[in-house]
C-alpha cells in the first residue's frame, strides 16, 4: 500500500464525520507523511496502523472533542460511547491487555444499565402505586368514604411525586451517559498513550 491509497481508504472510513473533519484530518496526515519524507512512507504506513484503526481513533477523538465544547443529546452520547468503544476494540493492542479493556467495557456497561434500570424502575413503580391507590379510592368509596378518601389522596400525592421526579432521572440518566462517555475516553487515551510508548 503506497501514501495515496493509504489515505484513499482513509477518506473511506471517515465518511460519518462533517466533510471539514474529514479534510483536516487527512490534511493533518498528508502533513505527517510530507514531515516523514518519500522514502520513509512504509514506515509511516507501519507506524500509523491500518486506516481502520487510524479513522476509529479519529472518529472517538472527535466525538470527545464534540461532547466537550457542546451539551448535546443522550442520543449523540450513546453514539459517542460507540465510536469510542469501536476505537478501544480496533485499537491494536496484545491479548490479555485488550482482553481487560473488553472486560472492563461491559462491566462498566453492565454496572451503569442496572443502575439506570433501578431507578427508572423505581420512578415507574411511584407512579404507578400512585395511580393504583387512587384507583382503589374511587372502588371503595361508596363503602367506606374515609378510607376512600385516604386512599385518594395518597394516590394524588404519589402519583404527583411520580411526575415530579421523572425530569430529575431523566437529567440524571443524561448526567450518567455523559459520565461514561468522559470514562470511556479517557480509557481510549490512555490506552492510545501505552501504544504509543511501545508498551
Amino acid at each position: 500500500m503506497d501514501r495515496a491509497s493509504y489515505l484513499k481508504k482513509l477518506r473511506g472510513k471517515l465518511q460519518r464525520l462533517p466533510a471539514h473533519e474529514i479534510d483536516a484530518a487527512l490534511a493533518y496526515y498528508e502533513e505527517y507523511f510530507d514531515e516523514a519524507g518519500e522514502e520513509n512512507e512504509q514506515q509511516v504506513i507501519q507506524q500509523l496502523g491500518s486506516p481502520s484503526h487510524v479513522a476509529s481513533q479519529i472518529m472517538a477523538d472527535s466525538a470527545i472533542k464534540d461532547l466537550e465544547a457542546t451539551s448535546t443529546s443522550t442520543k449523540k452520547n450513546v453514539t459517542a460511547i460507540w465510536l469510542i468503544i469501536l476505537a478501544i476494540l480496533s485499537a491494536p493492542l496484545s491479548l490479555p491487555l485488550l482482553a481487560v479493556a473488553i472486560a472492563l467495557i461491559f462491566s462498566f456497561g453492565a454496572v451503569i444499565f442496572s443502575f439506570v434500570f433501578a431507578i427508572i424502575a423505581t420512578v415507574l413503580s411511584i407512579f404507578f402505586a400512585g395511580i393504583v391507590a387512587l384507583i382503589s379510592g374511587f372502588f371503595i368509596l361508596n363503602q367506606h368514604w374515609p378510607t376512600a378518601l385516604l386512599f385518594m389522596g395518597v394516590g394524588f400525592i404519589v402519583t404527583g411525586l411520580g411526575i415530579l421526579l421523572s425530569p430529575i432521572v431523566a437529567r440524571m440518566i443524561k448526567k450518567i451517559v455523559v459520565v461514561c462517555v468522559e470514562a470511556l475516553g479517557k480509557l481510549f487515551h490512555k490506552i492510545t498513550k501505552k501504544r504509543k510508548e511501545g508498551y
